[in-house]
């Protein structure tokens, strides 16, 4: 009998009852015994993903938004246990990036039915040493995260967009200088720091159209600080691809970047608020660290 173990976030934001109707299916399948564990506290998700890896589960499925899925891709790094998503989450990036458009219920079925595997990279982040899968930022995308988590009455992606519209109207900045390979990338009065991992953020917004799960490389975006009266031109020019002529925005290709900076910056990693910033925070990739299932064509 192969083992599935669904690890199931019941604080995630997005629909409820994703683990049971996950199980449900799963069940449905001969073969295959399923389990379901749920994260009790913030990086509960790595110790049960490790667990698994430990005890040879064939299979392991995130079941939440794209912090459960952090969690677990950091917890079966280095092993041969595959994951897939089961979203259930606000933004649920993780899954577009991985597996596009597919419906998880034919995502899960294709899994269980002996879906190729295939590796991606992830990203380290020191002086914590954590591992990310969409990426790392500081700015206003982190402004965001905060804003969305903040609102009680917008449900699904839509909350990232109206965190958007309110943090256009009043975008923060931060004093830092950035290198990309030891090489000095953008600095001074900065608005946004954006690292990945993935192409899309927020669940809906291309802001690394060229970053790949498993070139092992990280694309970087920096942007220089602007008012309100200026970011929405900015962004939608960054949203769009029309930045190549900008002299704010910088972009780039490599493995390591560096951040340092004497304050404490708005930071988030995969869509969670991050506070471990001590003066100097260092994003490299780690090729080819997870196994994930491959999505159905």
């Amino acid at each position: 009998m192969r083992r599935l173990r669904l690890i199931a976030n019941p604080a995630a934001r997005g629909e409820t009852g994703v683990a049971e109707a996950a199980a449900k299916a799963a069940s449905a399948h001969p073969g295959w015994g399923v389990e379901v564990v749920h994260t009790e506290v913030r990086g509960h998700g790595v110790l049960l993903a490790e667990e698994a890896a430990r005890e040879g589960v064939d299979l392991v499925a995130a079941v939440g938004g794209d912090g459960t899925a952090r969690e677990v891709a950091a917890g079966l790094s280095g092993s041969d246990t595959p994951m897939l998503i089961v979203p259930a989450g606000t933004g649920n990036s993780s899954y577009r990036e991985l597996f596009g458009m597919t419906d998880w219920t034919d995502l899960l079925g294709a899994a269980l039915g002996g879906a190729a595997v295939r590796s991606v990279d992830l990203n380290r982040i020191e002086p914590t040493g954590e591992l990310s899968l969409l990426g790392f930022s500081c700015g206003w995308f982190a402004q965001i995260v905060e804003l969305a988590a903040a609102d009680t009455t917008t449900t699904g992606a839509a909350k990232y967009a109206a965190a958007a519209i309110a943090t256009a109207a009043a975008p923060t900045s931060f004093d830092a200088q950035v290198q990309l390979d030891g090489s000095a990338f953008a600095g001074g009065r900065l608005g946004l720091v954006a690292v990945g991992g993935a192409r899309v953020r927020g669940g809906d917004f291309p802001v690394l159209p060229r970053s790949m799960l498993d070139d092992g490389r990280l694309e970087v975006l920096a942007v220089d600080a602007v008012d309100s009266a200026g970011f929405t031109e900015l962004i939608e020019k960054v949203i769009q691809g029309r930045d190549l002529d900008d002299a704010r925005v910088h972009r780039g290709q490599g493995q390591v970047l560096l951040i340092r900076s004497g304050a404490v910056l708005p930071t988030e990693v995969d869509g969670d608020l991050w506070d471990k910033h001590a003066g100097e925070t260092r994003i490299e990739v780690v090729p080819r660290a997870l196994k994930v299932v491959v999505a159905p064509d």
